[in-house]
């Protein structure tokens, strides 16, 4: 039995349930006072990551049940660079709750309930298959830049509707405080150095791990 990967498939299956219920839970419910509908919930980072997170451990999930059943040798490796995107930005919502919002909002806010997974269960499982297990192929540097997109992409959206169309014409209200001071272009600095430098070290740690696997089979 390849406990490796079976501890991988065992982690993506509790992402994926545990997401898809959250997720599934806001038009039911919720204690956050800027979600009034379950689509408001989609504004949030916290929520399209995990939601990506949860669809690249969806994807990896019949990977793996074809390695632990022999039909197959290894994860395929556009699956391990989807996984290492979605990976990327969760620990990105991770750090911003860690660094960014607990000085401001209540712990219990951020890290009890639902939270609990989204900001930090979640993120720290998504951050050991993909560093720790799911190592069949290395990443290499030009790969590692796509994990800007779910930031770049964010970011535009959340520019537009915080700075260009502003919370008192149906805009978003800067719930990330990364306007605070009126510097937004520093956070949006900081935020694509953030992830950078996430993606850099994580896939720094992943293909060693990798590379050490591989000759170890050798």
């Amino acid at each position: 039995m390849n406990r490796r990967i079976l501890t991988a498939l065992i982690l993506n299956i509790l992402v994926v349930i545990a997401t898809t219920a959250i997720t599934v839970s806001y038009y039911f419910h919720s204690n956050n006072p800027l979600v009034e509908t379950g689509l408001d919930s989609y504004k949030f980072f916290t929520t399209d990551s995990n939601i990506l997170a949860a669809i690249s451990a969806l994807v990896m999930i019949p990977y793996e049940i074809g390695i632990l059943r022999g039909k197959r040798d290894k994860l395929p490796h556009a699956a391990v660079v989807f996984k290492f995107v979605g990976m990327v930005a969760v620990m990105l919502t991770f750090l911003t709750v860690i660094f960014l919002l607990l000085p401001v909002y209540d712990a219990g806010f951020l890290l009890l309930g639902t939270a609990f997974h989204m900001h930090l269960a979640g993120p720290l499982a998504a951050l050991f298959t993909f560093v720790f297990l799911e190592t069949d192929s290395e990443i290499t540097l030009p790969e590692s830049l796509l994990a800007l997109l779910p930031t770049v992409i964010y970011g535009s959206v959340y520019t537009t509707e915080v700075l260009i169309i502003g919370a008192e014409n149906g805009g978003w209200v800067d719930f990330y405080t990364l306007n605070r001071g009126g510097y937004w272009y520093v956070s949006i600095i900081m935020m694509l150095a953030a992830t950078y430098m996430i993606g850099f070290v994580t896939r720094l740690a992943h293909n060693k791990i990798s590379k050490t696997r591989s000759k170890n089979n050798a």
